[in-house]
């Protein structure tokens, strides 16, 4: 009990109300949709459970295949091999008070980035798409700590 209300404290979040209802969940944007298509493990496999634009998670983490990228660079046809991984909130927020907006382009790197910092990007405490752009809440960037 202790440990959530300490959680509680620091992110504005009673996390004992929510830990039956996340999910860990694997997201990449589906360019033939033009959507992000959401993944769950189904018997040991990634399945594709959903399709938004909208959608918010907890402790991502940014993954990117190098070997996918670099056949992304030599083919020059685009292929997935970068996905946000995270526990799935039951709830998407509309609004946030620190925000940094992430991409991903394997053409200029090898990692998703932070556009206001110019930064490589390995977690974040929570992550959100809205409207199809994807928001980092509290990001960590390559070499240092939350």
């Amino acid at each position: 009990m202790r440990d959530s209300i300490a959680a509680s404290q620091t992110d504005g979040v009673n996390h004992s109300l929510l830990t039956n209802t996340m999910k860990q969940i694997r997201i990449y944007y589906n360019f033939t949709k033009k959507i992000f298509s959401v993944q769950e493990k189904v018997n040991g496999s990634w399945k594709v459970v959903e399709y938004t634009n909208e959608i918010f998670i907890r402790n991502a983490t940014f993954k990117v295949s190098e070997a996918g990228r670099q056949r992304v660079l030599k083919q020059k046809r685009k292929n997935v091999h970068a996905f946000i991984l995270g526990e799935r909130f039951p709830f998407t927020p509309k609004s946030f008070v620190y925000r940094d907006e992430v991409s991903y382009n394997p053409y200029k790197g090898p990692n998703f980035m932070v556009l206001s910092e110019n930064k490589p990007l390995d977690r974040a405490k929570y992550v959100t798409i809205i409207g199809g752009k994807v928001i980092a809440l509290i990001p960590e960037f390559q070499g240092t700590r939350i």
